[in-house]
């Protein structure tokens, strides 16, 4: 474990499932000043947590912490993360933003998925909220948003079993937090999206697991698109809201 500490840092990890994933996640941030556990769709609130870890439902009143790095639950990072993210935030006149890349390892294979979200942002004089795009993301409060030079490890379920109940956790965190946001959605997220997450994990960089793996990787990059917003739809639909 690395001896770094980041007291400017808030580290904030989008709770779904929790246990054992979770807890990783928590304890591969263990330096950054606060940890905080997101829990937008309410389905940790009986589960313990660390000691110091917080838990909060929305990410206005999480902290006020200069700088937020956002995780999500599946997500851990490196040892070489932390003096990263300490040179990164020392820079006076520097960026506001940095956006993350991430390495999914399946079956033993690691790919490195193009783009990266955007994860670490300062705090102070930005507009921080939740979006979904490459996956969980902070926005942008504009200018560059250079790569951080650590990628988050981002580790596949052991089973398909857990797989499937992963999934359905993590998409009604995701869907929570697109109704939050009074995000409306369109037959059109259903169509395209799903085939813009499959094809990022299609030209992932990265080998090894044959055809099968990078297939997984493939088709539950689709699904997870496609079921977050079809649980916004739902979500919706059971509030009353009207659709375009």
């Amino acid at each position: 474990m690395t001896a770094v500490s980041v007291p400017a840092v808030a580290a904030v990890v989008v709770g779904s499932r929790g246990g054992a994933r979770l807890a990783r996640s928590l304890e591969s941030v263990r330096w950054a000043g606060e940890r905080i556990v997101l829990d937008p769709a309410g389905r940790l609130a009986a589960m313990p947590l660390p000691d110091g870890v917080r838990r909060v439902s929305e990410l206005a009143m999480a902290t006020t912490a200069p700088w937020l790095l956002l995780l999500e639950e599946q997500e851990t990072v490196l040892p070489s993360f932390a003096p990263a993210v300490v040179a990164a935030i020392a820079r006076p006149d520097g960026p506001r933003a940095y956006r993350v890349a991430q390495e999914v390892t399946v079956d033993g294979a690691t790919f490195r998925l193009p783009g990266a979200p955007v994860r670490l942002v300062r705090r102070v004089g930005s507009d921080v909220v939740l979006r979904f795009r490459l996956g969980v993301e902070l926005r942008s409060p504009g200018g560059p948003a250079p790569v951080l030079g650590v990628p988050l490890a981002v580790a596949a379920s052991d089973t398909l079993a857990a797989a499937v109940e992963d999934l359905d956790a993590d998409t009604a965190s995701i869907a929570a937090i697109l109704a939050a946001r009074g995000v409306r959605p369109r037959l059109w997220y259903l169509a395209v999206l799903p085939l813009v997450a499959a094809a990022r994990a299609l030209v992932a960089a990265g080998g090894g697991g044959g055809f099968e793996t990078r297939a997984a990787l493939v088709v539950f990059g689709a699904y997870r698109t496609l079921l977050a917003y079809a649980k916004l739809w739902e979500l919706r639909r059971v509030a009353g809201a009207a659709y375009p």
